[in-house]
């Protein structure tokens, strides 16, 4: 067996979640309630236990850019924490959201036990970076259209229960995808009701539902 799945089979022994929430300090947000902002020191990291949390720049006129919206069971601060720098964006509840505030210092005993956790702790941290490139990409050199396929396509890494399954649903609104590529909500939903007709979505109150993954993703990269 190789080093990775060792790690593997450890982590399922005692997964990062829970020990995090054994370990850690609950903490509830109101909607729209800042939980950090752009600059701040980053003293902890979190878990977000439920409800959602969007993370966005901010400029000096105001100007605001979401980064990603966060669902339950998502790490949040762990980038600049472990980096020992300043928050890189600011982070606000999207909804009311129950978060665990963790110390590394309290961690590290249970990776000295459970070395699995670890490849869990990189993996969640590999996982936020090749979104958020792929992010930077879709703004950069896709067209609005395209843009809101490839947006969907790679939402499927969070919202399928499986990496095979052929369809899932996301229960984003349209105003959350307007910020997560940069344009507007209307154009979003006039791309939407577009890939409906096609037949590659199905569109319900804050869920779209993914029918034709293959069909999104060959018409984004067309």
């Amino acid at each position: 067996m190789g080093i990775v799945n060792k790690l593997k089979s450890v982590a399922k022994e005692s997964t990062l979640y829970s020990v995090m929430e054994e370990i850690g300090t609950l903490q509830h947000y109101k909607k729209d309630e800042m939980i950090y902002l752009q600059e701040d020191d980053a003293e902890t990291f979190y878990l977000l236990k439920s409800g959602r949390v969007r993370l966005f720049f901010s400029s000096l006129n105001g100007n605001e850019l979401t980064v990603k919206i966060l669902g339950a069971n998502s790490l949040i601060g762990d980038a600049s924490y472990f980096s020992q720098t300043p928050r890189v964006t600011s982070a606000s509840a999207v909804t009311d959201a129950e978060l665990v505030s963790v110390d590394l210092d309290k961690l590290i005993p249970y990776f000295t036990k459970h070395p699995g956790l670890i490849l869990e702790l990189l993996d969640f941290m590999s996982q936020t970076i090749r979104f958020i490139s792929i992010q930077v990409f879709s703004m950069a050199f896709l067209s609005a259209d395209k843009k809101v396929a490839h947006i969907l396509v790679q939402l499927g890494t969070y919202f399928k229960n499986k990496e095979t399954d052929p369809s899932y649903s996301i229960d984003y609104t349209h105003q959350d995808i307007a910020e997560l590529i940069g344009v507007s909500r209307v154009t979003i939903t006039k791309e939407l009701k577009r890939f409906e007709k096609r037949g590659w979505v199905s569109l319900e109150y804050r869920n779209i539902q993914i029918l034709d993954e293959e069909a999104l993703k060959k018409f984004s990269l067309s």
